[in-house]
């Protein structure tokens, strides 16, 4: 689906656009997120054509992310695990370099984008691949590993893992359903 020129947005185009870019300003890393022409690139051009559907989406991930418990190395885990499950490229592209940006290692960053359960993860980071991981398999969460959840980050961090797994799988499949390329700096 190809990005749509800023001078071509309807109006209500125009205000989910700039809600977006405001929330990628946020972002730690740098990654292409416009192309040539300014336009936004990646699951933005779908989400444009369909603002209604779209806007609901981007304000559950506000909500998931505004008053975030979990550590960014953490949240970065488990994004990558999610995304390394769907082969989501554009969102593996980003987020390995935002995941560098927080200070994952890259060895570790390779790993999880490969799919695997790296070594030299730190508990926390470990906890997090596995939670995402086994959601990712299809089958119910084990007490065990819930349990892991809530000693490392409590309650409220458990549920926003699970919250944060799943609102990556949704950007996921979006990335996937439209085939979005990666940008011509994607490796």
């Amino acid at each position: 689906m190809p990005s749509i020129k800023p001078s071509e947005l309807t109006a209500e185009q125009r205000s989910l656009d700039a809600h977006v870019r405001q929330l990628m300003a946020g972002l730690p890393a740098p990654f292409t997120s416009t192309d040539p022409d300014g336009a936004l690139i990646g699951p933005f051009p779908v989400m444009l054509r369909f603002p209604g559907l779209a806007r609901p989406l981007l304000e559950w991930f506000t909500a998931g992310t505004g008053a975030s418990v979990l550590p960014a190395r953490v949240r970065e885990v488990a994004i990558l695990t999610t995304g390394s499950r769907y082969a989501a490229a554009y969102e593996l592209y980003s987020h390995s370099r935002v995941a560098l940006d927080v200070g994952l290692p890259e060895d570790i960053i390779e790993g999880l984008v490969a799919g695997q359960r790296p070594a030299g993860m730190t508990a926390e980071e470990t906890v997090a691949h596995d939670v995402a991981a086994r959601l990712h398999s299809g089958a119910p969460l084990p007490g065990a590993l819930y349990r892991a959840g809530v000693r490392a980050f409590g309650d409220s961090g458990t549920a926003e893992l699970v919250f944060l797994v799943a609102q990556y799988a949704a950007i996921s499949a979006i990335l996937n359903a439209y085939d979005v390329p990666l940008p011509p700096d994607g490796d």
